[in-house]
C-alpha cells in the first residue's frame, strides 16, 4: 500500500493482548470497546481536505484491527505500507501508551519515514514529545489542523521548510522549534465529517481498517459538528473554555452555519444511521439553533437524531426541537444530585430547572433522555453519592411512563491535561500522582487494573474509595433501576457477579505488588468478565441494529458511488 498520509489510530495500551488488564468502568460512557479503539472525529476531516487536495490518504485503525483479530501483527501490517508521513492521534490521554508505541513501531520498520502527531493531548505536551519521544519528529497543535497538516504534507514533498507551518512544533538542528499557533479558523464551514470519503475509501480499498468503532456496522452513530470550543468552563474538562484558551489559542466558538449543520444531518440520513450533534444548540446562541431547527422542520429529517445540552433547554426550545426532529433523544450531564456539587463541576443550574427540562422534553416527545452522574467529584464524598441516588430514584418514580435512563460513572482514569482541575488541583479538590506525559504513559505501563490507572483522588475520597465506592453506586443504581423496570432481575445479578470479580482483581492486583500474584488465577478472573461493567451497551443504543431499510440505503450509496466519475 503507497500513501502520502497514513493515519493510524492506536489502542490505549499497545500490547493489551499480552497482559491480562481489569479494564474496568473506563470505557462506559463511549461506544468503544476498552481499548478506546473509537479515533477522533477529526480524522475523518484532515484526510478528506487531503484528498481533495489531491493527496493520496488511507486511515488505519490499527487499534480496531488489533481488537478483531489476535493473530493480527501490526509490525507486519505497518512493512508493507509506503507513506510520506505516518499521523497518529493523541487527543486523548488514555491513548498515551498506544500512540508511544505506535510511533515506536513506525520508526522501527520505516526509519526514514517521519511521525506527527496531533491533538488536544499533543498540543498539551508537544514540547516533552519532542524531547522524551525521539521517534515522533512534528506535533501540530490545535484543535483545527486541516491547514497546518496540509501544509506539512506540500512541504515534505516540495520543500521541507517547516519554520513556514503554521501551529507546528519540530526539532531542527540548532534545538526545539515552536512555529506560532496562528491557524485558528473562526470560519469553520469549510471542515466537515465527510462521511462520503469514509464511504469510498471502503469502496476503494476494499476493506474495513477505516471504520471508527467495532459496533459500527451494527449499531452506528455519526456525529454533525456544530463548532469548535467551548463556552463552558467545568473544571474537570480537557476540552473547556479555559483549555482551548490556553492549549488551542481558541478564545471564541466558531460556529458552523446553520445550512452545514443541515446538509450534514441530510447526508447521514442517506445511510439511514443515527445522528450525534455536537454541541448545545441552545447555548449559549439560542437563536442559532432555533435556526438550525428551523431549517430541519422545513426539509424534513426521517432518522434518531440525539442532541446533547449543557444547561437544560427550556419549554420553547424543546417544543420546537419535538417539531422539527419526530424521533430525538436528549443527553444531559447534571454530575451530580446536589446542587453545589453541580456547581462546583461547572453545570450552573438547579435541580428545579433540570426537573423542568426533562419534564418538558418529553412532552415535546422525546424518545430517549439519559442522565449522567459522576463518581470522584471535588467535596463529594458517599453520603453526597447516596443523596444523588436518592435524586435519581425520584425522578424515576416521576417519570414512571418515560424512558429517563440514568447512569453514574467515575471519572477515569486521568484528569484531562490542561484542566482548571489538572492546572490547579488543590483549588478544585484534587490530588495528582501524575504530572508529565510519561507521568501517564507510566501508569498505563506498569498498572494493572483501573485502579491502578487512576491519575487522581478528591479531597474526600482516595483511590480506594473511588473504586468501592463507584461498585456500591453502580449496585445500588441498578436495584433502582430494576425497582423502576428498567432492568431485569437477570441484568441485577449478572452485574452484581462482575463486580464481584472486578472486587476479587483488584485484591490479586494489590496482592502483585507484593510479589503474591498467580498471573493463571488473574487470567482465568479476567474471562469471567464481559465487555462493560456498570452500563447495558444496549442502553446507548439509537441504531435499531442492522436493518434491511440501512442495508438497502449503504448499497443504493454503493452503487451511485460507483457510478459516479472520479
Amino acid at each position: 500500500m503507497k500513501a502520502d498520509v497514513v493515519f493510524l489510530h492506536p489502542p490505549s495500551i499497545f500490547d493489551f493482548r499480552e497482559r491480562p488488564i481489569l479494564w474496568g468502568p473506563i470505557n462506559d460512557l463511549v461506544p468503544s470497546k476498552s481499548v478506546f479503539e473509537m479515533y477522533p472525529i477529526g480524522f475523518v476531516s484532515l484526510a478528506s481536505t487531503l484528498d481533495r487536495s489531491g493527496y493520496e490518504v488511507r486511515i488505519v485503525n490499527i487499534a480496531l484491527k488489533m481488537l478483531r483479530d489476535e493473530n493480527f501483527n501490526p509490525e507486519d501490517y505497518l512493512a508493507g505500507m509506503e507513506s510520506e508521513l505516518f499521523a497518529i492521534d493523541l487527543h486523548w490521554l488514555p491513548h498515551v501508551h498506544g500512540a508511544i508505541e505506535l510511533a515506536k513501531l513506525c520508526k522501527r520498520v520505516h526509519p526514514e519515514t517521519p511521525v506527527v502527531m496531533g491533538g488536544l493531548s499533543s498540543s498539551y505536551y508537544h514540547e516533552e514529545i519532542l524531547n522524551q519521544v525521539p521517534e515522533v519528529d512534528f506535533v501540530i497543535r490545535g484543535d483545527a489542523t486541516e491547514t497546518p497538516m496540509l501544509e506539512l504534507t506540500r512541504e515534505l514533498k516540495n520543500g521541507a521548510k517547516f519554520d513556514s507551518v503554521p501551529n507546528l512544533s519540530y526539532r531542527s538542528d540548532s534545538g526545539l522549534e515552536i512555529n506560532d499557533m496562528t491557524s485558528v479558523p473562526a470560519e469553520v464551514d469549510s471542515f466537515s465529517l465527510d462521511y462520503e470519503y469514509v464511504f469510498r475509501s471502503v469502496l476503494k480499498t476494499r476493506n474495513l481498517d477505516i471504520l471508527p468503532f467495532q459496533e459500527f456496522l451494527s449499531r452506528p452513530i455519526m456525529a454533525v459538528l456544530t463548532r469548535k470550543g467551548c463556552d463552558q468552563n467545568c473544571p474537570g474538562c480537557g476540552g473547556s473554555s479555559y483549555s482551548y484558551s490556553t492549549v488551542c489559542n481558541r478564545s471564541e466558538i466558531a460556529l458552523r452555519s446553520p445550512e452545514k449543520v443541515v446538509a450534514d444531518l441530510k447526508k447521514i440520513e442517506e445511510f439511514r444511521a443515527p445522528a450525534f450533534v455536537i454541541g448545545d444548540l441552545a447555548f449559549p446562541d439560542r437563536e442559532y439553533g432555533l435556526e438550525i431547527l428551523e431549517l430541519v422542520e422545513e426539509r424534513g429529517l426521517e432518522i434518531p437524531v440525539v442532541f446533547e445540552f449543557f444547561t437544560p433547554p427550556g419549554r420553547e426550545f424543546l417544543t420546537k426541537l419535538g417539531q422539527a426532529v419526530d424521533n430525538f433523544s436528549v443527553e444531559m450531564s447534571p454530575e451530580s444530585g446536589i446542587e453545589e456539587i453541580r456547581t462546583g463541576a461547572g453545570r450552573r443550574y438547579t435541580n428545579r430547572e433540570l426537573k423542568e427540562s426533562i419534564e418538558w422534553a418529553f412532552e415535546a416527545g422525546c424518545s430517549q433522555f439519559d442522565l449522567y452522574f459522576m463518581i470522584g467529584l471535588s467535596g463529594q464524598g458517599e453520603d453526597t453519592i447516596n443523596e444523588t441516588l436518592e435524586f435519581i430514584d425520584n425522578l424515576l418514580e416521576k417519570h414512571s411512563e418515560d424512558n429517563l435512563i440514568p447512569f453514574i460513572s467515575p471519572y477515569t482514569p486521568f484528569l484531562d491535561p490542561g484542566s482548571l482541575a489538572f492546572e490547579f488541583p488543590e483549588k478544585y479538590g484534587f490530588d495528582k500522582y501524575a504530572e508529565t506525559l510519561m507521568d501517564h504513559y507510566e501508569l498505563l505501563d506498569k498498572g494493572f487494573t483501573w485502579k491502578d490507572f487512576l491519575s487522581y483522588r478528591t479531597d474526600r475520597m482516595s483511590r480506594e474509595d473511588l473504586v468501592r465506592i463507584t461498585y456500591e453506586s453502580a449496585i445500588e443504581l441498578a436495584k433502582i433501576k430494576k425497582k423502576h423496570g428498567l432492568i431485569s432481575s437477570e441484568k441485577l445479578n449478572d452485574l452484581t457477579e462482575k463486580i464481584s470479580v472486578s472486587r476479587r482483581m483488584i485484591r490479586l492486583s494489590d496482592a502483585r505488588k507484593s510479589g503474591d500474584l498467580d498471573r493463571e488465577q488473574v487470567e482465568a478472573s479476567l474471562t469471567e468478565l464481559e465487555e462493560r461493567l456498570l452500563i447495558d451497551r444496549g442502553e446507548l443504543d439509537w441504531s435499531n441494529g442492522i436493518t434491511a431499510e440501512r442495508v438497502l440505503a449503504v448499497l443504493k450509496k454503493g452503487l451511485k458511488t460507483l457510478l459516479t466519475p472520479g
